[in-house]
């Protein structure tokens, strides 16, 4: 039995819902919450509860110490604080007390993640984060599962969808403006996309691929990092993140010039991919052409199964 606390009413979140109402599991949902509003029972929540306070969650007020609730793993897709500090805060305080995490949610691993992984082991509790870095890719669960006798020594991927598929626009014709609003008409942006465009969301997680793949400690802090801008937007050029341990530790997150036959930039407009390189073997390419809500629930999912 798995019961569950979900923190962010969202698409993901939306998705994941629908995607455990179709499975048969064991699944139950204790208690859902987002910034308006909290419903918790003791019992397990119906659908019908969770949709009704989705309705309006505001007629439900936030009056529960959740670290204190009767649920197994916390859920959180809820939007990413700025600095981290609420979402490593809650991780601790959480797993302190019983709980394992499965987070969407980058902003505390890219600022804390060697406190949090330490709570992690510290407190015996399983922190999964697959829906943070490449949506609906199987990066960690891939690693952990079908390479765990293998040492990863490189990772290059297209993690942010949004500068990407602004990036392809603008060279099929488009100018930035545009391709901006046709990538919020697409669904693939926010109205707000700075932490896209500057480089901000690809450099989180090219930190939390930093810590959990090559077990190197490292913030974003620590990272100098570049975004997207008119004047580097050009022919075979593309934001990757790019770790690399062959001769020595870097981790760079900013525009590259390809190759005109690289795998990358045959990618569909809305599509991620990365390449995981390992010390032993060949490496592995996967990709998708089309990341989302569903498909990063799916990652969710994946790792609420796994706990």
């Amino acid at each position: 039995m798995r019961k569950l606390y979900l923190a962010g009413t969202g698409n993901v979140s939306k998705n994941l819902l629908s995607l455990i109402s179709n499975l048969n599991s064991d699944i139950k949902i204790m208690g859902i919450e987002n910034s308006r509003g909290q419903l918790f029972s003791e019992e397990s929540l119906s659908m019908a509860d969770i949709n009704n306070f989705m309705k309006s969650p505001q007629d439900y007020r936030k009056s529960v110490n959740i670290s204190k609730m009767d649920f197994d793993i916390y859920v959180d897709m809820r939007t990413a604080s700025k600095n981290g500090e609420r979402e490593r805060d809650d991780y601790i305080t959480l797993m302190k007390n019983g709980k394992h995490i499965v987070t969407a949610n980058k902003s505390g691993l890219a600022n804390f993640f060697p406190e949090i992984g330490k709570a992690s082991s510290e407190f015996d509790k399983k922190l999964y984060f697959e829906a943070t870095v490449a949506g609906g890719l199987p990066v960690f669960s891939l690693t952990r599962s079908s390479f765990p006798s293998f040492t990863v020594n490189s990772f290059t991927g297209v993690v942010n969808l949004t500068s990407n598929f602004i990036m392809k626009k603008v060279n099929d014709g488009m100018n930035l403006e545009e391709a901006k609003r046709k990538a919020m008409e697409e669904g693939v942006a926010e109205t707000d996309m700075t932490d896209d465009l500057d480089g901000t969301d690809s450099a989180r997680k090219a930190v939390i691929i930093a810590n959990s793949l090559f077990h190197k400690p490292m913030r974003l802090k620590d990272l100098k990092y570049s975004g997207i801008d008119e004047n580097n937007i050009k022919k075979n050029e593309m934001l990757l993140a790019k770790i690399s341990m062959n001769k020595e530790f870097s981790v760079e997150s900013r525009v590259f010039t390809l190759n005109s036959e690289d795998p990358f930039l045959k990618l569909a407009p809305m599509g991620m991919a990365c390449s995981i390189g390992f010390k032993e073997r060949n490496p592995v390419y996967i990709s998708e052409d089309m990341d989302g809500p569903l498909e990063t629930a799916g990652g969710v999912l994946s790792d609420i199964l796994s706990v």
